[in-house]
């Protein structure tokens, strides 16, 4: 399939101008002024936002879209879904079928199934008359109850289902009296209730024919004079009350007549129960006063995990876990002293659980001869790695769990949950930091097994990690980093990229820098693979892995020792990542400008007397705000004297009641939703609207262009081009018609009367000399039959062409003539405070970290006198150049890169410089 024309025009009265003309030939209306909360909204603008969302269906489809549109026509928060609900009908009837026909290329559907109704639900292109049901549902449903032949049939498809809750009377309105409305009886009638139950299950006689209607009650007396359902029954003289009917009373059990029932009852059902011994908390109730509802759920949990027994550790874990995760915001562990300590020593109890040793914690400062299983909790244990490596699993991989072992280690999967969930908390994080038995709780956990039944403990445990090694310097030799390096080369993804993560976090929040050490090189080539992968969160930890490695010069002394093969296929793979993901978009550059004179300031057009006759029509403050549509647009930038904008109005319709100044100059920003009253200070304060200008062409009511008069009111002088004339001096006369036009300049300029029957026709002879601006002709007119059609030939067809030919004597045209060229830029991902981020470029600074060693320390591996940064990025020069060329957001960054690569160390220019000096006493001897 073809693409479809995607139409999109930039000038909004060249727009107006074309939607107009689609209406017209779809037999709709267009309303110009569609108004939301009673302002006008400009179409143009709300094209261009609709469609920069992908258009009406792709807005329709994602939820509060449309409410998102309605703050960029400076509406506020007040009735903004009725504000919104406007906007999209704004849209749907004068846009919808627009967008279809001159965007996507299709047809649109018929206006029956579009403008006439309601907007409403989208998919707007695939909306045709064999798909999209017009008729009310409503009808059809009660003219298929009304008909009653096939109603068995009609009952199973039509939505409600129709069901006879009573049974008919003879004569009803209905087929149906339980939808209607209980008559009101006569006056004469004394009301008399109905006795039979309120609630009758009725049964269909489809659903069961064995069971005979119900039958009318008969009486003996079928007088209509006697018969009391008759409306002339005479009820003040014949009427008889129903006889009473006796009541059958039974006696009810209550305390007042029977004082000993329902004691006698709760004893006969304590007999048959059976005796149970009681319970020790049956006398701690009765212990406790009452009011005393004893800790809330926090103290309790707190309590249970220190008391040391099962059930209330178990009862701890469990509502620990839910009070972490749910109100995880508000649950600090300040509040609550010894929680964390009583978390990580249940959490500890996993050595016990897998290599049978129970870990002793020890606050004593001497640190010299702790037993093999002690923890100092003060200062921390230093050689805590070397204790567990002597230590041997008592349980393998294989072995089946007991109950007693998968509870257990349940509990303990849960303590560690907690202590995740807290973690995340900025402040508790910090709080457990300070500890230093949690560091070793931490080692402790990331030195255990490889087994698949401690995946989820170790995971929680890494994750933990994540959020405190930030605020720890750790040694080049310390046991928590020594004990994540062999995650690197793990095989479960979340944990290699949670063990990436707490080596990338190390010292963040601190003053001291770490230097990544004693990294294993197969580890570095392992991470240097996952470039190659298309995961955006394992290639960013490895990436900013990277960068840290390769900031040390010892690192890079040893990768290109050992491992410089890889060098290039890996310098070639980050600067393709330089534009990952990046944005693309394409933008015109002129690449030669040309010079144009300033733009002449617009006056306020004077409308002509036909737009003055439709204005009077109006009352105001209506008339007042079409007479400023027509006159002035919004211009952000722009400003005008509220003096001179009055004075306009007040010179127009002076003698039509105007409204008052205040109210008018209020009514502006009523009007225009850019416009603002503001004051300038100063020695002489000015009282200026802020927002709109006149218009350089004025408009009619409809928003139709105007035609105006070019005449030259003075003749050009020797310094204008020939046939231009100032603007400042052309007639200010505007007319709504070409053939107005051309009698306003034969009548007025010209002074050619007319004849009886209508025609110009010049007494005698006379010499015109014609000052349409851009008329080239010098000389005068001398003949009568010349001088007519040289006037329509100035004239243009169109309002629009005029419009035109006034903006570019204005010089308010764009730079159309310059010499464009289209330039495809690239964004890749940044912060908010628009600082490049990410993958790309984390992949510029590791090139630049590259690049600066060679420059230093890269003599050693220069070879053949080809420079270390040569051998590195002289293949990789032009795709270096193409990212500096496209790239938005880290050309900055590629400069400095490419000024690395071309910079000559000072101790090699001097053995040039004395290199070369040889070369000229050789010469010279």
């Amino acid at each position: 399939m073809p693409d479809p024309p995607r139409k999109m025009i930039e000038d909004e009265e060249e727009f107006l101008e074309d939607v107009a003309a689609f209406h017209e030939k779809r037999g709709t209306i267009l309303d110009r002024e569609g108004k939301v909360s009673g302002r006008p909204v400009s179409l143009h603008k709300l094209y261009k936002l609709v469609m920069e969302r992908g258009g009406y269906d792709a807005v329709t489809a994602e939820r509060m879209q449309w409410r998102t549109l309605v703050s960029k026509f400076g509406f506020g928060k007040t009735h903004e879904a009725v504000m919104t609900f406007q906007l999209k009908t704004v849209f749907y009837k004068n846009l919808a079928a627009y967008e279809i026909a001159t965007y996507w290329g299709e047809e649109p559907p018929p206006k029956e199934i579009l403008e006439d109704l309601s907007a409403k639900g989208g998919d707007l292109r695939t909306r045709t008359l064999a798909n999209y049901s017009v008729g009310n549902s409503r009808t059809s449903i009660d003219a298929s109850m009304a008909d009653g032949a096939g109603e068995s049939q009609e009952e199973e498809q039509v939505t409600p289902k129709k069901e006879k809750m009573e049974s008919e009377e003879p004569g009803s309105a209905s087929r149906y009296p339980t939808r209607q409305l209980r008559q009101d009886p006569k006056r004469t009638q004394i009301f008399q209730p109905d006795t039979a139950p309120s609630r009758s299950r009725s049964v269909r006689a489809a659903d069961s024919p064995s069971i005979p209607p119900p039958m009318q009650p008969t009486y003996a007396n079928t007088n209509t004079t006697t018969d009391a359902r008759n409306t002339t029954f005479d009820w003040f003289d014949k009427y008889e009350p129903r006889q009473p009917v006796a009541l059958t009373l039974r006696q009810v059990q209550t305390p007042g007549n029977d004082p000993l029932y329902y004691p006698r009852k709760a004893q006969a059902k304590a007999m048959a129960m059976p005796r149970l011994p009681p319970e020790p908390q049956t006398f701690l109730r009765q212990a406790i006063p009452a009011g005393m509802t004893g800790p809330n759920i926090y103290l309790r949990c707190l309590y249970g995990l220190r008391s040391g027994v099962q059930e209330e550790q178990d009862f701890a874990l469990h509502h620990l876990v839910k009070v972490s995760y749910e109100r995880g915001d508000k649950y600090k562990f300040e509040g609550f002293p010894f929680l964390a300590e009583s978390l990580i020593e249940k959490a500890l109890e996993i050595t016990q659980l897998v290599y049978g040793i129970k870990w002793d914690v020890s606050y004593e400062e001497d640190d010299d001869g702790p037993t093999m299983n002690t923890l100092n909790a003060a200062f921390g244990t230093s050689n805590l790695l070397e204790r567990i490596q002597t230590v041997t699993p008592r349980v393998v991989d294989k072995e089946l769990e007991t109950s007693d072992f998968s509870t257990r280690l349940e509990k303990m999967k849960e303590a560690v949950l907690v202590l995740r969930n807290m973690v995340i908390l900025e402040e508790n994080a910090v709080f457990l930091s300070k500890f230093p038995l949690f560091k070793d709780f931490l080692t402790v956990a990331a030195s255990l097994p490889n087994q698949s039944r401690l995946t989820e403990y170790k995971q929680s445990a890494l994750e933990i990690t994540e959020q405190v090694t930030r605020y720890w310097s750790l040694k080049p030799k310390d046991p928590l980093y020594l004990s994540l390096l062999p995650y690197l080369e793990a095989d479960d993804r979340s944990m290699l990229i949670s063990a990436l993560r707490s080596i990338n976090r190390i010292a963040l929040d601190t003053p001291d820098v770490y230097r990544l050490t004693n990294v294993p090189l197969s580890t570095v080539e392992r991470l240097f693979s996952f470039t190659l992968l298309d995961d955006n969160e394992l290639l960013e930890v490895s990436l900013d892995f990277l960068y840290a490695y390769t900031a040390i010069p010892e690192n890079n002394t040893e990768l290109l020792s050992n491992a410089f093969y890889l060098l290039p296929n890996v310098i070639a793979r980050l600067t393709t990542l330089m534009l990952y993901q990046s944005i693309t978009r394409e933008e015109n550059v002129v690449a030669q400008p040309t010079q144009r004179p300033p733009v002449i300031p617009a006056g306020i057009p004077i409308i002509p007397h036909e737009v003055h006759q439709h204005l009077l029509q109006f009352v105001e403050p209506e008339r007042s705000s079409r007479w400023l549509r027509c006159c002035f647009e919004e211009a952000p930038q722009e400003d005008i004297t509220q003096i001179a904008i009055w004075q306009a109005y007040q010179g127009k319709f002076a003698q039509n009641q105007p409204i008052p100044a205040a109210d008018f100059i209020k009514n502006v920003s009523n009007t225009f939703a850019a416009a603002q009253a503001q004051v300038i200070n100063g020695p002489t304060p000015r009282f200026i609207i802020k927002g709109i200008k006149p218009r350089r062409v004025a408009v009619d009511v409809q928003g139709r262009p105007l035609f105006k008069c070019m005449w030259g009111l003075t003749a050009p002088t020797a310094q204008e081009p020939s046939g231009r004339i100032n603007p400042r001096n052309l007639c200010p006369v505007w007319h709504n018609k070409r053939e107005k036009l051309w009698d306003h300049v034969m009548t007025e300029h010209l002074k050619i009367e007319k004849t009886p029957d209508g025609r110009f026709h010049p007494k005698g002879s006379e010499n015109w000399i014609c000052r349409w601006t851009h008329c080239g002709r010098r000389t005068s007119i001398t003949t009568n039959a010349e001088i007519g059609p040289h006037m329509r030939m100035h004239i243009p067809q169109t309002a629009a062409e005029q419009s035109k030919l006034i903006h570019e004597l204005a010089n308010d045209v764009k730079d159309s003539d310059a010499i464009q060229m289209k330039h495809e830029w690239h964004y890749t991902a940044a912060d908010q405070t628009t600082h490049p981020c990410g993958i790309p470029w984390m992949s510029v600074m590791i090139l630049r970290n590259l690049a600066r060693y060679g420059n230093k320390h890269g003599q050693p591996f220069e070879k053949d006198g080809v420079r270390l940064n040569e051998r590195l990025f002289g293949a990789h020069k032009y795709s270096l150049f193409h990212v500096f060329s496209v790239s938005r957001t880290l050309r900055d960054y590629v400069n400095d890169l490419l000024k690395m690569i071309d910079i000559v160390p000072v101790e090699e220019e001097k053995r040039g410089v004395k290199r070369e000096r040889e070369i000229e006493g050789e010469g010279e001897a």
